[in-house]
């Protein structure tokens, strides 16, 4: 099938159930409309939106169970400057359910995912690039987003929920995870302290939501911001492993150079990070990761995107990045616990 097959049945898809109150000829007017027309939709499509663009600015049509949360992106900005685009919403269009609308600006770059299909796995020098943008964009939410943390109140409402994702592990998960995933449930408090970083985190953070510039690799945006929450440092680290190979359990022959490239990095911008607080972030990646693969898509959830199913790709995934011979990263002390 043709890529623009895809992209056709992609957007078919969307208005055939999310967007059954309103039609594609309806977003597409009211584009052309409201910004100036003609708009075209965009080469990825997201499975709760149409996109289009006019070429100077993008015009989103959202699930109503998926909306922008226009409240966090102030502080997503303050911590990521220049990498994430301003958002203005503009009201719902077309009958129940209505489709809520959003603009946001274009940032340069191409869809990261469109630009890994063409790399070889010897492009180096443009996978480094990407690799230590992404080091960059993490440094920014250690350095700067420490002043986006919760009340009390708010962060043990997520202790909870975040524990309820790991019961629900423990009873749907194969065996060969269960030691790991209770060791990482015990270790939960800790991440959950009064001296553990909490930033604004991207719950979808996949190779679709980055851009970059295709000659060099170097990021230039990071967009859909729609499941963003402010939870743990560290949570959204799947990321880099993405970046390191393909299918998700299959790594690139430098896979253990980009990685360590990528902390080699992080520790140089945020002027070092000790032991006891990289064995946290090593903690809050695995929870990341059980979150992720573990947990099956539900609309509306904060922080973390589950992509977790009843297929075995998820568990691939976590066969290769969670090994079930590897030791979770150690728990901390009790005194070390506050929640």
């Amino acid at each position: 099938m043709s890529s623009f097959s895809d992209l056709e049945k992609s957007i078919s898809d969307f208005f055939s159930k999310a967007g059954a109150g309103t039609s594609r000829g309806q977003c597409d007017a009211f584009a052309n409309r409201t910004f100036g027309g003609p708009v075209a939709p965009v080469s990825v499509q997201g499975s709760c939106s149409y996109t289009v663009t006019n070429g100077t600015t993008i015009i989103q049509f959202r699930e109503p169970e998926s909306p922008l949360d226009i409240q966090i992106l102030p502080a997503v900005q303050a911590v990521h400057p220049g990498i994430v685009a301003n958002h203005s919403f503009h009201g719902t269009i077309g009958e129940s359910p209505a489709l809520h609308v959003y603009s946001m600006d274009v940032l340069p770059g191409d869809n990261y995912f469109d630009i890994s299909l063409s790399l070889m796995d010897h492009d180096l020098d443009h996978r480094l690039a990407t690799v230590h943008g992404l080091a960059r964009f993490f440094t920014q939410s250690w350095q700067n987003g420490t002043g986006s943390r919760p009340n009390p109140k708010s962060i043990a409402a997520a202790f909870e929920v975040c524990c309820s994702s790991f019961d629900y592990l423990r009873r749907n998960l194969p065996s060969r995870f269960q030691n790991t995933i209770t060791q990482v449930r015990d270790s939960l408090p800790a991440l959950f302290s009064r001296e553990y970083p909490w930033v604004p985190t991207h719950g979808d953070l996949s190779e679709r939501n980055i851009l970059a510039n295709p000659a060099t690799g170097e990021i230039t945006g990071i967009i859909d911001w729609a499941e963003a929450g402010i939870l743990p440092f560290g949570f959204a680290l799947y990321a880099l492993d993405s970046l390191l190979g393909y299918l998700g359990w299959v790594f690139y022959h430098a896979a253990d150079y980009l990685r360590d490239e990528f902390w080699r990095v992080f520790r140089e911008v945020v002027g070092g990070v000790s032991q006891s607080e990289m064995e946290l972030i090593q903690l809050a990646r695995q929870v990341g990761l059980f979150l992720r693969y573990g947990i099956p898509y539900k609309p509306g959830r904060k922080g973390v995107v589950g992509v977790g199913g009843a297929n075995n790709t998820s568990l691939k995934i976590l066969d290769g990045l969670i090994p079930a011979e590897e030791k979770p990263a150690p728990t901390p002390s009790a005194h070390d616990v506050t929640v």
